[in-house]
């Protein structure tokens, strides 16, 4: 499966780059350090189930679809569905979230994913924070780099195998006896 990149990927987008703290129902998301926080008890995520929540809650009430999600956070990878699917449950369980009475996030069956916490507050702190660059959670992380692997080796394979269906491979026993059979 091949994802396109949105064409307006900051479209709906809430608040600016400096901003830094995102807080929704007992919950803060502080984008400067890549972390959730309930209260002042950090919320342990994945570094890509953070990045999904980033990218929701910057866009309240946007149903983002899931190609877009699966474009931006993992660019030039091949990734399925159901990684996406993974983070989202992860991250419902993290925030206590119910998949059939949702309070932050909403599922459009088929479609994509919207964060729907009533009034997400962006907060924007009072000194700028140490890192101004990218995310944390965008830097390239274990899944990431496991599922760029994946896709070279399945890459890999289909390009043997259609060699082999081409008759332009053959296996290595095949080759041997053609070489054999024109000694003779």
């Amino acid at each position: 499966m091949r994802h396109t990149r949105p064409s307006a990927p900051g479209a709906g987008e809430t608040g600016s780059a400096g901003d830094q703290v995102i807080a929704f129902g007992p919950y803060r998301l502080d984008r400067s350090r890549g972390r959730l926080l309930c209260g002042s008890d950090n919320v342990p995520l994945r570094c890509k189930t953070f990045a999904v929540l980033e990218y929701l809650a910057k866009r309240p009430g946007r149903l983002v679809p899931k190609n877009e999600l699966l474009d931006v956070l993992w660019p030039e990878t091949h990734v399925t569905p159901s990684v996406l699917a993974g983070c989202i449950r992860e991250l419902r369980r993290a925030l206590g979230d119910d998949v059939r009475a949702p309070r932050f996030v909403e599922t459009a069956h088929r479609r994509g994913y919207r964060f729907i916490a009533t009034e997400p507050v962006v907060v924007t702190p009072s000194r700028p924070a140490p890192s101004e660059g990218v995310s944390q959670a965008l830097r390239v992380d274990r899944d990431t780099a496991l599922a760029l692997l994946a896709r070279r080796f399945a890459d890999a394979v289909v390009g043997i195998m259609k060699r082999e269906w081409s008759g332009q491979g053959g296996s290595h026993r095949a080759r041997m006896k053609a070489r054999r059979g024109r000694g003779r």
